[in-house]
């Protein structure tokens, strides 16, 4: 497996600077007399797993930079984005990208720091976008338990969302025993500064000769203990390794493999490798493939490489089947 990428584990930095982007719905609203589609943009920090919902009337590029400008204005601005290869987004990372650019040549020096970027996952690769995938199932899970059966308003629907957003917030991150002093460390802990479930006690005004002497470093002291909370007790619980432990021989130019897409073994369409893709830790996760309908982009968990000797280099000693990682494992593909 992957080792987690930097983006996860980088501490001390505001909620919401590393950011994945992804589509739920659509959910039909009721204007008047007739019903309407709204789809859902669910914004993930990838540090604390904090959830940003917005409402997106199309799905068009308009409608998602709209959004997404509004997320910008509520939550700050963005380092990275991170999504999969919806046309929306590509569309959308090019205009922001045109947009910085001629914020520099307006702004000049004052914002010569304004850029995004925006990574794209390998199509048909959902697993490598699991971080923001698994929020989304949770919004869908929230939404349903808020649900009463009857037809939704516009207003209806931003509350709706604003409730499912504070619920998935204030969810621990670790697992907290009851005996544990300590409240649990929640996403809106770093959001808000505190717990949800903590009291609200009444605050002393403070001195002014105190404030000035002392309150900044507290104030950082709190903070900093936070993010010691989540080095301690969130960051080794998302480190385990629960597949692809096994060494295989990583796919070469000129491999002969099968597409994995659907499940009947027969409509797999045969490829051949022309460019595999080396990533940043040396390993090889996605490959160009050339097919008889043309040249696809695909991750290596959706390739079935064809241990055929003509066509294949000899496998590694001890790397097992030619297979992919992933679904393929254990599987043989069809007519051998």
């Amino acid at each position: 497996m992957a080792a987690l990428p930097i983006q996860r584990l980088t501490p001390y930095q505001r909620p919401f600077t590393f950011v994945g982007v992804d589509y739920l719905g659509p959910v039909e609203v009721t204007i008047g007399r007739r019903a309407e589609k709204r789809w859902i943009v669910v914004f993930t920090c990838l540090v604390v797993r904090a959830i940003h919902l917005e409402v997106a009337h199309s799905l068009n590029t308009q409608s998602c930079l709209m959004a997404i400008r509004r997320f910008t204005c509520r939550r700050g601005s963005v380092a990275e984005y991170f999504s999969d290869n919806g046309t929306n987004f590509r569309a959308a990372s090019k205009e922001i990208q045109q947009l910085y650019r001629d914020v520099q040549k307006a702004c000049a020096e004052e914002l010569t720091d304004a850029r995004t970027q925006w990574h794209f996952n390998p199509p048909a690769a959902p697993h490598m976008g699991g971080v923001w995938e698994r929020m989304v199932r949770t919004v869908k899970e929230v939404m349903s338990a808020l649900n009463d059966g009857r037809r939704l308003t516009e207003e209806i629907l931003q509350t709706t969302l604003c409730e499912a957003e504070d619920m998935i917030n204030s969810r621990p991150l670790v697992f907290a025993p009851q005996e544990s002093p300590l409240p649990a460390l929640t996403p809106n802990t770093f959001l808000r500064g505190s717990s949800p479930n903590e009291p609200q006690e009444v605050v002393v005004p403070t001195n002014v000769a105190h404030a000035l002497r002392d309150s900044y470093k507290r104030s950082q002291l709190l903070a900093d203990e936070m993010w010691k909370r989540w080095i301690r007790e969130y960051v080794p619980s998302i480190n385990s390794r629960t597949k692809w432990f096994t060494e295989t021989r990583p796919l070469q130019k000129g491999d002969l493999v099968y597409v994995v897409e659907g499940d009947r073994r027969k409509s797999w369409m045969r490829g051949v490798i022309e460019k595999p893709i080396m990533s940043s830790d040396g390993r090889v996760r996605q490959a160009i493939v050339r097919t008889n309908s043309g040249t696809y982009k695909r991750p290596v968990a959706k390739l079935a490489v064809l241990e055929i000797a003509e066509g294949n280099a000899d496998p590694v000693k001890g790397a097992g089947t030619g297979l992919r990682v992933g679904d393929c494992c254990g599987s043989q593909p069809p007519g051998l």
